[in-house]
């Protein structure tokens, strides 16, 4: 994963990535304005969305190519690379990186039922293949 991606988004900013993403494709500047305004109905000026484009690209979660007059963006990731990216900042930034002082704070130092302790089992189980 490459560390200069900054796992982070603002709700507006993830309209965006979740249109990217939703869609599998590269969209122009005016299909995600008429995604934005229409479908979203966020009434959004060009420079406001504008601005969310450059802060997603500042972030390199999204990249775009010219193609003669329009760029065309991309998500730079995929949704579950984001999600583990995130996940996984959230974990170093306020954990040190321990699942355990996650878990922890997670339950509130209390014990874990059976049925929350089996759905961790299953996880690990299916993430370890």
């Amino acid at each position: 994963m490459d560390n200069n991606i900054i796992f982070e988004m603002s709700m507006s900013e993830s309209l965006i990535m979740d249109f990217l993403w939703e869609t599998d494709k590269g969209m122009t500047f005016g299909e995600i304005s008429d995604y934005l305004n229409n479908e979203l109905k966020k009434d959004w000026k060009k420079q406001t969305i504008n601005t969310f484009i450059k802060r997603l690209s500042d972030k390199n979660l999204i990249s775009a190519k010219r193609t003669g007059k329009n760029k065309i963006y991309y998500a730079a990731l995929t949704k579950r690379e984001y999600e583990k990216g995130h996940a996984q900042k959230l974990l170093d930034d306020f954990y040190n990186g321990s699942i355990s002082k996650f878990l922890t704070a997670l339950t509130g130092g209390k014990k874990i039922d059976r049925e929350f302790a089996d759905e961790l089992r299953d996880i690990i189980d299916k993430e370890s293949l």
